[in-house]
C-alpha cells in the first residue's frame, strides 16, 4: 500500500518539472494578482508542508516546530505555512535570488529526502504519525500530500497564465 501511496505522489511531481519548464526567472517569485502566490511561494508551500509531515514531529497546533523536521532548507520557511498567513510573509532576499532552476532544485531534493526519511521509518500506515494528532495516520497523510501537490500545481500553472507565460502541454 505504501508504495502505491508514494507512486501516486511522485506523479504529481511528474507534473511540477512542467509547471517550472521555461518560466521566466523575473516571474518565479512574481505574484499574479492580489492575494494569489507566485510560483516560488506556491513551491516553498509544497516543501514546507511535505517536510513538516513526512520527515518531522512537528505537531499540527499553529506553526509546526521546524527544529523537529529532519529536513531542511531554505523552503522549510514558516513563510510558507498557509493562506492567508502567507500572503503578509513575502519572501526573502535570499528567496528572491533563486532563480527558477533553483527553486525546482530544492523543491526535488526536499521531496527525495521527506519520502526517504519517511519510508526509512518504517511507520504503520494505519496509526498517527508521531507527534501528530490522530487523525493525521501515515495513511492520510500520504494521501494528503498527493492531493497537496496536484492542487498548488495546478495553481502554479495558472499563476504562470496570468503573467502571460507561456506554458508547456502537459
Amino acid at each position: 500500500m505504501r508504495d502505491a501511496y508514494l507512486n501516486v505522489l511522485e506523479l504529481g511531481y511528474y507534473e511540477v518539472g512542467f509547471a517550472f519548464e521555461g518560466l521566466a526567472d523575473e516571474n518565479v517569485w512574481k505574484r499574479p494578482a492580489p492575494g494569489l502566490l507566485s510560483v516560488g511561494e506556491l513551491a516553498g508551500h509544497i516543501a514546507y508542508g511535505e517536510a513538516t509531515h513526512l520527515a518531522g514531529e512537528c505537531g499540527k497546533e499553529g506553526y509546526p516546530d521546524l527544529t523537529k523536521c529532519r529536513v531542511s532548507g531554505l523552503l522549510i520557511d514558516h513563510r510558507f505555512a498557509y493562506l492567508p498567513r502567507t500572503l503578509d510573509a513575502l519572501p526573502s532576499e535570499e528567496h528572491r535570488a533563486l532563480s527558477g532552476a533553483q527553486v525546482l532544485a530544492e523543491l526535488l531534493r526536499v521531496h527525495a529526502e521527506s519520502v526517504a526519511d519517511f519510508t526509512a521509518r518504517d511507520l504503520d500506515l494505519d496509526l498517527p504519525l508521531p507527534g501528530w494528532p490522530p487523525e493525521w495516520t501515515g495513511k492520510n497523510v500520504l494521501q494528503y500530500m498527493a492531493f497537496h501537490v496536484a492542487y498548488h500545481t495546478g495553481q502554479m500553472f495558472t499563476a504562470r497564465h496570468l503573467l502571460g507565460e507561456p506554458t508547456p502541454d502537459n
